[in-house]
Order: structure tokens, then sequence, then C-alpha cells
């Protein structure tokens, strides 16, 4: 696995993706035992943690929410707490459903800013998947995190400043527990 970091717009997924990188072994994934709950802390308004239920060489298998924050739930109205992907509208479903099975796939994050029409307002998220493996072969947890971002005038994206508290300093240190 490469193990090559991407750019970020959002500091908290630049800090999210340098704490799952310090989780992979010797080149393997994270397994989710090894990510305690309070590790998460700093994100935990912000992720949805997937169950993966189904074949890990197909394309084929089932993403069931297993967790979803607070802060998501809120920007969207809902949460979707033990809802499956397949719940989702055709057209939601047609953009993550390949993103989630190409993660799955090469086994490697996946990072992208996805604009669109959230309830009659366009909005811009930027989005981070990791894959994690209980067993270091089948990827049976996605962790996802989202946060809005905001166009700049001068071009590119910065968090959507009512959409983040103050970046706590322990993001910036991957691996210490808050």
């Amino acid at each position: 696995m490469t193990q090559k970091k991407a750019e970020l717009a959002t500091p908290y997924l630049s800090g999210l993706l340098d704490f799952w990188l310090t989780k992979c072994n010797a080149g393997g994934l994270p397994t989710p035992s090894s990510i305690a709950p309070a590790d998460l802390r700093p994100w935990k308004d912000h992720i949805v943690v997937f169950e993966v239920i189904g074949d890990d060489a197909s394309d084929c298998g089932a993403f069931v929410y297993s967790y979803y924050g607070k802060a998501l739930a809120a920007a969207f109205g809902h949460s979707r707490l033990g809802a499956t992907l397949d719940d989702l509208p055709a057209e939601q479903r047609a953009v993550l459903q390949p993103e989630y099975d190409a993660v799955r796939r090469e086994r490697l994050p996946l990072a992208r800013i996805h604009t669109a029409d959230f309830a009659g307002r366009t909005r811009s998220w930027e989005r981070l998947v990791l894959p994690l493996s209980s067993d270091g072969v089948t990827i049976d947890k996605l962790l996802v995190a989202a946060y809005e971002l905001a166009i700049r005038p001068s071009g590119g994206y910065a968090p959507a400043p009512s959409a983040l508290p103050p970046l706590p300093t322990n993001v910036l240190k991957p691996g210490v527990s808050a």
C-alpha cells in the first residue's frame, strides 16, 4: 500500500488522515480495534462509519451506517444511523457507491470535494474515506469524514467558518487521544 499524503483543504481532514496513517502497521490497513472512540473525538461530529457487508472481492457489498455524526445529521436534517447506502436517493447513491467500491478495491484512502444542490442550496463538501480491516484482508468498515467548504473570493476552497469549532491542537499530533 502506498502511503502518500494528499493535499486537503480542511485541516481537520489532514489531521484525520495523519492519524489513520499512524495506525497503518507495516503497510497494512488499520484495524477497527486499534482505534479507540476517544481517538476520534476531534472528528466525531463530522464522521460516519459504515459496516461493510458482503464480498470484498466484488463491488456488490452493502454499506450500513453504524455511526452518524451530529454535525452531519444537523447539516442534512436527519441521521442515517442503521440505514444502508441503498436507502439513499439514486443520484446520491450513484456518486457514493463507486467511491466506496473503489476504496474497498484499491485499499487506499480517497478524498474529494463535492459540490451539489443540497435541499435547494448549492454547497461544497470535502470528504475523506478511510478503509479499515479487522483481519488485515477484508475491508469491513469505512470511516468517512466530511466538512463543508466555502469558496474563497480568490478561488479555491476554505473550511466554512460556521462549520468548524476552533481546531484543537491535538489534531496536528497524530495518535494523541483527546
